[in-house]
């Protein structure tokens, strides 16, 4: 299919592409309770593919591209027909002119997974077994789990000599856990993972099923105010993700819609707490967003980030590195987070309020701002400590982190390694 796309690319004189081909297999498992209830599997092939048209006005030079999706199923009068339709739309996309990354052939990539040892029906069995394990208590239980693992293997090839193939296995795996005391609770999880460890698992399902029991007793919130607050998980990836990486982000420093500049502090003057130190770590392990190159083709090596509070680096898509007359990084998706000074356990003295989960927690990337419903938290007065639920948190990562703490324990989940815990002082809590 490959070299059917080149033959109609060259009839058309289309001269400046990107073909990306991808495999996928998949396998799918559905358990009520322990019981298999629906297996299914796929194995799709899917080419995407982008034209690139160069033009002058004015003595300046611009590249316009447009992006067309292609399957194997196709005819070739119609495979011909999109691209040609795509061409055309790529002739009134304005764009600066900017050049493709070149490349060569290299050998085929393996991004390292426990489950290339196995077959997917082997390794979709092998995920249930561990899902289960913690699975026998009287009140709480898992109800039902949806477990999908994936091979997929990319190759992605342009007109500059690019010509690159990787392949990488992972787990999506959602499962309900639910809890029956006081009342009826279900609380939803989804997880994905590349290494199949039995204890990761065994231990996110203990977490899950406390915070059932927590959900079950929690009583409404707590009184409006400021507090300390402590995040747990993902709420502290996606503060370290969407405003200090993105941050350095070339496109966003392209279009001027991040201050942040290189040798100067991304964390204030007088930093009195933890120092952010973050690295951009292309093959991270048990993350299924690990690629050796990026969707352009650009070779991903590790980048020093962050060090100290201070940005080190820029990052990003080859065009705005073009842009910015800088060598291209490429997009790299996974982050170290250094992790911090306090234990969670010193981070629980006083008064406090642990948020476990949002309904829904959002960073905005430009301002700072950051704010999330309270689905269950634990509040302590300093004496007692109580599960709450309701009520939000808001607050600005820009207005307090030069003294904010990181905790000593880490947090490994797609796309982060670093702090499980985050805490902050002088948050706003709308409740009661």
């Amino acid at each position: 299919m490959i070299d059917l796309i080149k033959e109609l690319l060259l009839k058309n004189h289309i001269k400046v592409y990107k073909i990306i081909e991808e495999k996928i297999e998949s396998i799918e498992l559905f358990f009520i309770k322990k019981e298999l209830d629906l297996s299914r599997g796929k194995d799709v092939k899917k080419y995407n593919v982008t034209v690139y048209n160069d033009f002058q006005e004015n003595g300046e030079r611009y590249r316009g591209s447009s992006t067309a999706d292609i399957y194997s199923t196709m005819k070739e009068e119609e495979i011909e027909k999109i691209l040609k339709e795509a061409m055309y739309s790529a002739s009134f996309v304005k764009n600066r002119y900017y050049d493709i990354p070149e490349g060569k052939k290299e050998e085929v990539f393996i991004v390292p997974s426990s489950f290339f040892n196995l077959t997917l029906e082997e390794g979709g069995l092998k995920i249930k077994e561990a899902l289960y394990k913690e699975d026998f208590l009287e009140k709480g239980y898992i109800n039902s789990s949806e477990i999908f693992l994936y091979k997929n293997t990319t190759r992605i090839i342009n007109s500059e000599g690019v010509d690159v193939t990787f392949s990488n296995m992972y787990s999506d795996l959602e499962f309900i856990t639910q809890w029956i005391e006081e009342r009826d609770i279900e609380l939803y999880n989804f997880i994905s993972f590349t290494e199949l460890k039995d204890e990761y698992l065994e231990n996110i399902v203990k977490e899950s099923l406390d915070r059932a029991k927590y959900r079950a007793k929690a009583e409404s919130g707590i009184k409006s105010g400021k507090y300390k607050v402590i995040l747990r998980n993902d709420a502290v990836k996606d503060v370290f993700t969407y405003y200090y990486t993105n941050g350095a982000n070339v496109s966003r420093i392209y279009t001027e819609s991040s201050n942040f500049r290189i040798g100067e502090s991304v964390q204030g003057k007088d930093i009195k707490g933890d120092y952010v130190n973050i690295t951009l770590n292309p093959i991270l392990s048990n993350s299924k967003t690990s690629y050796p190159w990026d969707r352009d083709g650009v070779k991903l090596k590790k980048i020093e980030l962050i060090k100290d509070g201070i940005l080190k680096s820029y990052f990003g898509d080859s065009r705005y590195c073009y842009y910015l007359g800088i060598e291209p990084k490429g997009t790299i998706k996974n982050i170290e987070v250094e992790v911090g000074s306090k234990t969670l356990e010193e981070m629980k003295k006083g008064k406090y309020l642990e948020v476990l989960a949002f309904s829904d927690f959002q960073t905005e990337p430009l301002t700072g701002d950051f704010a999330g419903e309270i689905r269950l938290g634990l509040y302590s007065d300093g004496v007692e400590v109580v599960p709450i639920t309701g009520g939000s948190i808001s607050g600005n990562i820009k207005r307090v982190h030069e003294n904010m703490y990181l905790s000593k324990e880490a947090y490994e989940t797609t796309s982060y390694n670093g702090p499980m815990a985050l805490e902050l002082y002088d948050i706003s809590v709308a409740g009661d």
